[in-house]
């Protein structure tokens, strides 16, 4: 650093950088980094160069070790890949790079393609396994949603980053569901990030989830052998089909009272149905269900009552009578199109078509498919026992089938098994 001009009453000091006189003729140091000033306290030349001396081999060893430590940093810093500084990206730049790159979505035109996913599953049983399709279709609506928002325009390393994420998903607040699928998507994307270097930790860990109200609706019975009897029609490429299976999916739903994917993954051979009833417990059981839930991986036994039973058993006569040999309990019939027909049924089908025959019957989104789970485990059931709610048969399964007796309310019993 050049030194200052001197003043005329310190051009005998020039010899000694840092070193000067005030107007009362005490001598001052100034530090060479800082530009701090502290008096020597003497007014003696000889004794202000003999502290100044001293003062300036203290500084000139920190100055030294400062530096020292500085090249050390930089050059440790040298051996560590970075693929992309986190100073210079923004949240939306590295969201749309994530959307693209790493979860393998692009929209070219109004056409999405897919290509190789490189998010995979961090539990259950697909654990470490690319995540599925569903699941990536989210992730990108979500991402595509939250990169076009002006407040993701901020850097990766912002010192104030968890207002900022929280600022970016404010307007969602009132949806807690919505706010927390994408609180999922971003956990996702910051975790990428520290894999790839670019932060050190992932601020997510600091943002909490919105708190869902559970929904607490009961489907009335008329309401739903109403809903029920519009999904009994099924229109599909312009024609009109029996979509009887469709009902009975949801009786199934009903009567078991599981999360909706242990029902979908449901195969034949896992239901024991006995040619004569068992006593136990002063009811008969018809039959044995023996399957592992999805989320938790515990094994559980359900005993069947009549009603269970013989709907067990239309799934079965519905699959031979149209010649599908799938395993699967609950399989697509053969009026689909050739990707579909045989195949398990989806979720997300049963989903929509409920939902369209809500609106068909003048219940709009009242209710939901969810809502099944929760009237067949409502205290009412279990004190009420077995009681009609309405069967399925058209004149069309009439020529096919036998006729049963409308489905009631199966009454369980779980045994908890683990391998």
């Amino acid at each position: 650093m050049a030194p200052r001009n001197r003043s005329k009453a310190n051009e005998s000091l020039a010899a000694y950088p840092g070193l000067y006189r005030n107007a009362h003729d005490v001598y001052f140091v100034v530090h060479p980094l800082t530009r701090k000033r502290g008096s020597l306290e003497t007014k003696d030349r000889v004794i202000a160069i003999q502290r100044w001396s001293a003062l300036q081999r203290l500084w000139q060893a920190e100055i030294s070790d400062s530096k020292t430590d500085s090249l050390a940093k930089k050059l440790s810093d040298l051996a560590t890949p970075r693929h992309n500084d986190g100073e210079a990206i923004t949240l939306s730049h590295y969201l749309k790079k994530w959307r693209v790159d790493v979860l393998g979505h692009c929209v070219v035109g109004t056409k999405v393609k897919w290509s190789t996913c490189q998010v995979l599953s961090l539990r259950g049983p697909n654990k470490g396994r690319p995540i599925a399709l569903p699941t990536r279709i989210d992730y990108a609506n979500d991402a595509k949603q939250l990169e076009e928002q002006e407040s993701a325009d901020f850097l990766l390393t912002d010192p104030d980053i968890l207002r900022r994420i929280r600022q970016l998903l404010s307007p969602w607040m009132q949806k807690p569901t919505h706010y927390n699928g994408l609180r999922n998507t971003l956990n996702r994307v910051f975790l990428h990030a520290v894999q790839e270097g670019l932060i050190d930790r992932n601020p997510m860990v600091d943002i909490r989830k919105a708190t869902e109200s559970k929904r607490e609706v009961l489907i009335p019975d008329d309401a739903y052998k109403e809903i029920t009897a519009a999904l009994c029609i099924h229109k599909i490429n312009k024609q009109t089909r029996d979509g009887t299976w469709r009902a009975k999916i949801c009786d199934l739903m009903y009567m078991l009272s599981q999360q909706p994917i242990d029902i979908f993954d449901l195969k034949q051979n896992q239901a024991e149905i006995f040619m004569e009833p068992v006593e136990r417990d002063g009811y008969s059981v018809y039959g044995l269900v023996r399957f592992e839930r999805h989320k938790t991986r515990v094994g559980i036994e359900l005993e069947m009552n009549k009603e269970l039973a013989e709907l067990w058993q239309w799934f079965i006569e519905f699959k031979r009578s149209q010649n599908i040999t799938s395993e699967y309990l609950l399989v697509y019939p053969m009026y689909f199109d050739v990707r579909s027909r045989a195949q398990k049924v989806q979720h997300r089908t049963i989903q929509a078509a409920w939902r369209k025959a809500c609106k068909e019957t003048g219940y709009g989104d009242q209710y939901q498919l969810r809502d099944l789970r929760k009237k067949g485990l409502t205290e009412e059931y279990l004190e009420q026992g077995e009681n009609d709610k309405g069967g399925h048969e058209t004149e069309a399964m009439r020529k096919h089938y036998r006729l049963i007796k409308p489905p009631k309310r199966a009454r369980t019993t779980i045994r908890f098994t683990r391998d």
